[in-house]
């Protein structure tokens, strides 16, 4: 039996020649989310301070210091992060590019004859675009803004198991609101690659065919046909984020308000 591989292994294997740019990126960021911490930290320590009647203006001043150095620290390396994994992201894309489009001479001349060209367009520009969210943002976002909840997390822990356990219940309760939604994903994400390669397809016959269009004056209806393909495009998109949007707002409100517990 084969084994499948993980697609973002694979993508993490196409990208190999650049991974020290990615890895700068993560560091950046894991350690730009750390320093973050630092303006609630000087909070935790001026609240004390006041509820012990704590007068010394030199001891906030510094917590007030130490706070504001946290924050920019954390702003300039995210930026920084984001820029470095946005580098090495466009250069795994265009190397990602030059090996698909290397690979088709060496395909059958009638898969070649057989795949319209608006397939080859989506896969070609739109599928390897799509890479760059997973590259650019998963990779050093989702790793470094997953280790401050953890941190808190074991934090809480220590202080007291209930009130950790107690924490986590919001969690849940809005992944419930996101799995409803995700439960037609398939479906969805179907039609749209579906609709998406329809209007791709009309673009491409569209410039490809605009001289001769011109030439027996058919502009009109070949545009309106260009036309009602976009805006089905956009219809469809526009729909699908309509009705997932109730869903994903309850789940984006409700599993971050951990302290309601």
């Amino acid at each position: 039996m084969q084994k499948t591989q993980s697609p973002l292994l694979r993508l993490w294997q196409l990208g190999r020649e650049h991974h020290g740019g990615l890895i700068a990126a993560i560091f950046c960021a894991v350690v730009g989310v750390l320093l973050g911490l630092l303006p609630y930290l000087s909070a935790g320590h001026i609240l004390v301070a006041l509820l012990t009647g704590q007068q010394d203006w030199n001891f906030y001043l510094l917590w007030c210091m130490v706070a504001l150095g946290g924050y920019l620290a954390k702003t300039l390396l995210y930026n920084l992060a984001l820029s470095l994994s946005h580098k090495a992201t466009f250069q795994i894309l265009r190397d990602i590019r030059k090996m698909v489009l290397s690979k088709m001479p060496r395909l059958p001349l009638g898969d070649i004859l057989d795949t319209s060209s608006g397939r080859l367009k989506q896969i070609v520009v739109d599928q390897v675009e799509s890479m760059e969210t997973t590259l650019a943002h998963l990779l050093p976002e989702m790793t470094s803004n997953l280790l401050a909840p953890v941190c808190v997390l074991v934090y809480l822990f220590m202080l007291d198991w209930r009130m950790a356990l107690l924490s986590l219940v919001s969690i849940p309760v809005g992944m419930a609101f996101m799995m409803a939604i995700m439960g037609s994903y398939g479906k969805d994400y179907q039609g749209a690659v579906e609709t998406t390669q329809a209007m791709n397809e009309t673009i491409v016959e569209y410039i490809g065919g605009i001289e001769v269009i011109k030439a027996f004056n058919q502009g009109k209806n070949s545009y309106e046909k260009f036309s009602s393909r976009v805006r089905a495009n956009a219809a469809y998109y526009y729909n699908w984020m309509k009705k997932c949007q109730f869903g994903m707002a309850l789940a984006y409100a409700i599993a971050p308000t951990t302290l309601i517990t």
